[in-house]
């Protein structure tokens, strides 16, 4: 059985919808911080939700890339890197300053451990990300910062609430 092959033209049109959710993407990380100082998770959870759209479609970007008709493939895959690099930088950004405004907050909203959880995953995530040679270096020293001030913030938070993650139960490496 063959793989399917794809357009450039089929690419572009995903790389089209890649930046339309970067901009939604965007928008939604500012209303997730002028929420989280109303201690309200649902505008973050609705840029999460972006987010995740964002990455469902850089999966299937990446599948096209390997498969492409077309030997040349070096502009796509500059265009590519690039809108991912930048929602990158915008979910680590975003994450920071919507866990320092979180942080300020006394009481935590509901759904707070479901956030955590996916959060901790995710700033772990883009930690990775940005050790892949593609990524190194582009994305400037300031990213590694505001990634690890969030993680910091966001060990802070939980410090401030341990009974929020119950990991009672979970096996740990060499049990």
């Amino acid at each position: 059985m063959s793989k399917r092959q794809y357009t450039r033209t089929e690419v572009k049109e995903l790389l089209g919808a890649l930046e339309r959710q970067c901009r939604e993407a965007s928008k939604l990380a500012q209303l997730a911080e002028h929420e989280a100082s109303k201690h309200s998770f649902g505008a973050y959870r609705d840029f999460r939700d972006k987010v995740g759209e964002f990455q469902a479609l850089v999966i299937l970007i990446e599948q096209r890339l390997r498969n492409l008709v077309d030997a040349r493939s070096d502009d796509l895959r500059d265009q590519f890197e690039k809108l991912d690099m930048v929602m990158l930088a915008l979910l680590v950004r975003a994450s920071m300053r919507f866990f320092f405004v979180l942080s300020a907050n006394p009481i935590l909203p509901m759904g707070a451990r479901e956030i955590f959880v996916a959060e901790l995953r995710s700033l772990h995530d883009a930690a990775e990300k940005l050790k892949r040679p593609n990524y190194v270096g582009k994305l400037g020293p300031e990213l590694d910062r505001d990634l690890e001030t969030a993680s910091l913030i966001l060990e802070e938070i939980i410090d401030k609430a341990p009974s929020l993650l119950n990991f009672r139960g979970v096996p740990v490496s060499g049990e």
